[in-house]
């Protein structure tokens, strides 16, 4: 009786969690459209029936120079859906937040009434990536938005944080004096840069970034990015920065060895902790950008300012290529940025995809004064705010053992000789999205399917109901109609054919014959 009893017991635990794994990641909250920083772990269980358990703990929100405890926020069997690129589990319900595991913080979430929650994640081996919202409008009078290891929007992209790089540079009366730059974080200008010339480079210039109160009318944040060009014994000094690390490496400023580079390979880190590189998970459609641009006097053989974009495997790649490099999964650039009275534009600029059979790791964006190096005028200004990587959901479809099921409407159906074997294929018809299924249902005479079509970024999710109930196939039924009145032969695949082949199945005269 005590080894059924233990068998029992070691049976439940067994169905209850096969594997359960901690991923630590930056965890990005924002509230009100001001973001906070903070590194967490999530833990993430797989049970045996294909669900998961969603555990984040002792969640804290930081907001204004204060911090508050929230409490854990655990979800258990979530239904997924399986891909190509992991499972995508989804969530939308309210929750009660319970205690963090800090007997010294107070903890609000336990005291709060149920909490809507909507919670998106893709899981796989190697990473997790997670997005919630929290809707606390009715309790604290916020909402809170949370991203756990994205690596599919840049970091800092509404440039509202910066760090103090310091360089030294020479005054009017040739004297060295220390003078502080602010960087954004996660980009660097010519004050964070490498190469046998950069000191000079810092001496002879101005600072090319300052952080800007300008922003378009609409943005959600308070501050812009400011570039100027300067003029460094009559030559112009382009403003540029980048996700990388900025090189001058030579005095002639078309010369490559002037250039934005990248490397995940590289150890260096800037002055607030930050490597030079910006990591990639993504494939996106195309990115998008708010500028404002001047030319001080306009130059009208170079009157544009330019952003480029490059998706690497994170080996070494720099712009502008020194060679031809095979790394790059995709490269995006607009390099005709006029000035347009100084008003703000919206700029999007589609990524081209080469083809290389490389996994995309990282991402190269460089934004400058000018398109062509050393041109321009001294003193231009290019204001740049809110970039963003845009992921679509094209043409979803689905076929079933080969033949196209419309979706027409939120719940679509067909039919199959045998449901439960039916072959069925998701897919879409863009570079930034992917297909996920999972099963609903399975009988004898019905299956009934989710189908998922997901941005790379998760933020857009476009769900079906796919039932497959037992019965003549739909290409079959098809042929059926046909062959009422022109007699023809076909094969179970709808095809023509001319010659039956013996011990074959055919559709003649709409009904199945063997030959």
């Amino acid at each position: 009786m005590k080894k059924t009893l233990l068998s029992l017991a070691l049976a439940l635990l067994s169905s209850l969690s096969m594997s359960a794994k901690d991923y630590t990641e930056t965890l990005v909250v924002t509230v009100n459209g001001t973001a906070t920083r903070q590194t967490a772990t999530i833990s993430v269980d797989k049970n045996n029936d294909g669900t998961y358990n969603f555990n984040l703990k002792n969640f804290m929100l930081k907001a204004e120079g204060q911090t508050m405890g929230i409490g854990n926020i655990t979800l258990n069997n979530l239904k997924a859906a399986k891909s190509n690129k992991g499972d995508v589990v989804t969530f939308n319900d309210s929750i009660k937040i319970e205690n963090g595991d800090d007997p010294t913080i107070t903890w609000v979430g336990p005291s709060l009434p149920k909490i809507p929650l909507k919670l998106k994640l893709l899981v796989n081996e190697e990473k997790l990536y997670t997005l919630i919202d929290i809707d606390m409008q009715k309790t604290l009078g916020q909402t809170i938005h949370v991203t756990f290891g994205d690596n599919y929007q840049l970091p800092n992209s509404g440039f509202e944080d910066y760090r103090t790089e310091q360089i030294t540079k020479l005054d009017d009366s040739y004297k060295q004096i220390t003078v502080n730059v602010e960087e954004p974080l996660n980009w660097h200008s010519f004050a964070s840069a490498t190469g046998d010339f950069v000191q000079a480079a810092n001496a002879l210039s101005d600072p090319h970034t300052y952080s800007s109160d300008v922003v378009r009318s609409g943005a959600t944040g308070k501050k812009s990015l400011l570039l100027t060009s300067a003029s460094v014994f009559g030559i112009v000094a382009n403003g540029t920065i980048t996700t990388g690390r900025m090189q001058a490496g030579a005095m002639t400023a078309d010369d490559t060895k002037n250039c934005a580079f990248l490397s995940t390979d590289s150890t260096s880190t800037d002055s607030h902790g930050d490597p030079f590189y910006a990591l990639m998970d993504g494939t996106p459609d195309s990115l998008a950008v708010w500028v404002k641009f001047k030319q001080q006097t306009p130059v009208a053989e170079h009157p544009y300012a330019t952003i480029s974009a490059a998706i690497t495997d994170g080996t070494y790649y720099q712009d502008p290529q020194d060679k031809t490099y095979n790394n790059v999964v995709a490269t995006a650039k607009n390099a005709q940025i006029a000035s347009d009275g100084f008003a703000w534009q919206h700029i999007v600029i589609p990524f081209k995809y080469t083809g290389n059979d490389v996994k995309a790791k990282a991402l190269l964006v460089t934004i400058s004064t000018n398109a062509d190096p050393g041109q321009g005028s001294a003193a231009d200004s290019l204001y740049v705010d809110d970039i963003s990587l845009i992921y679509n959901v094209d043409k979803p479809a689905v076929t079933v053992n080969g033949h196209d099921v419309t979706l027409d409407k939120e719940e679509v159906s067909t039919t199959a000789e045998d449901p439960a074997k039916a072959d069925v294929v998701a897919t879409t018809a863009n570079k930034g999205s992917f297909a996920a299924v999972s099963e609903l249902s399975n009988t004898a005479d019905q299956r009934k399917l989710q189908l998922l079509y997901c941005s790379d970024d998760l933020q857009t999710i476009k769900t079906y109901t796919l039932v497959i109930n037992k019965g003549a196939e739909t290409g079959i039924s098809q042929i059926k109609t046909a062959t009422n009145k022109d007699s023809k032969v076909y094969d179970l695949n709808g095809r023509e054919v001319k010659t039956m082949r013996h011990g074959s199945v055919y559709i003649l005269n709409g009904k199945k014959v063997l030959k």
